[in-house]
C-alpha cells in the first residue's frame, strides 16, 4: 500500500468503530446498509498533471455492511480499499454515465496523461437499499462517519467536482459548513456553481449527476457539453 493509502486507512480506523456504535444505538437495519465506500490511491492518480476527485451522492451497492462489520476493522478497511482498486482496474461499469462522465473531463483536463489517473468518492459514504438513506440513517452516518473533508485533505487534488445535483446541496454545505455556491459563467445555479470553502480547492463545482444528461436521446447528452466545457476552460486558465 502506498503512503496515501495508509494515511487514508489510518483516517478510516479512526471512524470505524465509531460509526458502528452509532448505528448500534440508533438500532438501525444493519442488512439494509452498503458497505461504507473506501478508497485508495492507484499509480495513476499519482501521476496525473491535474489531480482531480469526482464525488457522487451515495454508491448503489457495494456490498453488505453487515459482512464486515465485526470483523477486525484493520482488516475490514484493508479489504474495502483493495475492493476499491479492484474495481477502478476492471473496469466493468465504465461504460455507465457516472464513469464516462469521469473519463470525459479527466481525459481534457490530462491530455495524454496516465489512463484513468482521477480518484472518486462518495458525500454519503454507505447507501441504504441502494439509494439514499433515510433522513435519520444519513445524519447517523454523517454524523459519525465524516470521511469526506479528511479525504481530500490527503488526496490534495486541484480539482473537485460534486456530481450531486442540488438537491444535495443541504448534504453538501454541512459536509463543508459555512461553503458558499456561487454563479460560474452565468449559468443556472442548480446546473454548475463552484463551491467555496477554506477546505477545499478552488477549482471546485458542483453539478448534477452525468445520469441527468448522459442517460438516453441524443439530445440530453448535449446538455452536458456546456458543463464540460465551462468547468474545462476554468481549470486551464490556470495551466
Amino acid at each position: 500500500m502506498n503512503q496515501i493509502g495508509e494515511q487514508l486507512q489510518v483516517m478510516y480506523l479512526e471512524y470505524w468503530n465509531r460509526l458502528k456504535g452509532a448505528l448500534a444505538d440508533g438500532n438501525v437495519n444493519l442488512h439494509s446498509l452498503s458497505n461504507p465506500f473506501l478508497i485508495d490511491a492507484d499509480e495513476p492518480y499519482q501521476e496525473a498533471s491535474i489531480k482531480v476527485l469526482f464525488v457522487g451522492k451515495e454508491t448503489n451497492g457495494w456490498g453488505q455492511y453487515i459482512d464486515h462489520v465485526d470483523r477486525e476493522p484493520e482488516e475490514a478497511i484493508c479489504d474495502l480499499q483493495n475492493d476499491y482498486i479492484r474495481f477502478r482496474r476492471d473496469g466493468k461499469w465504465g461504460h455507465t454515465p457516472f464513469w464516462r462522465a469521469c473519463r470525459i473531463i479527466y481525459d481534457k483536463l490530462n491530455t495524454g496523461g496516465p489512463k484513468d489517473g482521477y480518484m472518486t468518492s462518495n458525500l454519503i459514504k454507505l447507501d441504504q437499499n441502494r439509494t439514499r438513506p433515510s433522513p435519520e440513517v444519513e445524519e447517523i452516518i454523517c454524523n459519525n462517519f465524516p470521511l469526506l473533508p479528511y479525504e481530500i485533505k490527503i488526496l490534495s487534488p486541484d480539482v473537485v467536482l460534486f456530481f450531486t445535483g442540488p438537491y444535495y446541496d443541504d448534504r453538501l454545505q454541512r459536509t463543508f459548513a459555512g461553503s458558499v455556491l456561487d454563479s460560474v459563467n452565468g449559468m443556472p445555479l442548480n446546473l454548475l456553481c463552484r463551491v467555496i470553502h477554506d477546505k477545499l480547492p478552488y477549482h471546485s463545482y458542483r453539478t448534477y449527476h452525468p445520469g441527468y444528461s448522459l442517460r438516453g436521446n441524443k439530445a440530453k447528452v448535449a446538455r452536458f457539453d456546456p458543463v464540460v466545457d465551462a468547468i474545462v476552460n476554468l481549470v486551464l486558465q490556470k495551466y
